[in-house]
């Protein structure tokens, strides 16, 4: 029994934290926030990726990115919609997106080291450097940029408000209403 104590005193300090953690956004969500708060415009839902039906959630918005340069899928004709999106798609969609409104997207100088850069795919470039160096995604502890973590429904709400410079109250609603 005395084995047992740690345990649970253990389970009882994690439980509460597990309980409060949100699930990820999906790579669907994201775009669709995205296109939600660049004003939702109409658009054809027929995009090129196979796993996207054309009356599934998201598929105008994912068509729209994709047309857009935004999105670029994931392999063999896919988008997998319903995968969570790590930091470093977003910091690349979020990338793209400001490159086609005419925005600056080149790194700015002096942007900080992180220690974590070998977990960056080189697909990503340097896109998680730029979306952290302008203030869009946040540092996670330790100075680590955590490429491969899931955006979270708050982390998306912040990171959207921070790229349209004003509050994207879609956003909450969007994701409680997928």
């Amino acid at each position: 029994m005395r084995q047992m104590i740690p345990v649970l005193l253990l389970l009882t300090l994690l439980l509460p934290a597990a309980a409060a953690a949100q699930p990820p956004v999906t790579r669907a969500q994201f775009v669709a926030a995205l296109w939600a708060c660049a004003g939702g415009v109409p658009y054809d839902a027929n995009g090129p990726f196979s796993d996207v039906e054309r009356d599934s959630p998201g598929a105008t918005a994912i068509a729209w990115a994709y047309d857009l340069g935004v999105v670029q899928g994931t392999g063999g004709a896919c988008f997998t919609p319903d995968r969570p999106v790590t930091r470093e798609e977003a910091a690349m969609f979020l990338r793209r997106y400001a490159a086609h409104l005419g925005r600056d997207t080149f790194l700015p100088g002096g942007a900080a080291a992180c220690n974590d850069f070998e977990d960056i795919s080189p697909w990503a470039d340097d896109s998680l450097y730029w979306a952290t160096a302008v203030g869009l995604l946040e540092w996670s502890e330790g100075g680590r940029l955590a490429p491969q973590e899931y955006v979270s429904a708050d982390e998306l709400e912040r990171t959207l408000s921070r790229f349209f410079d004003r509050p994207v109250p879609a956003v909450p609603y969007l994701l409680e209403h997928w």
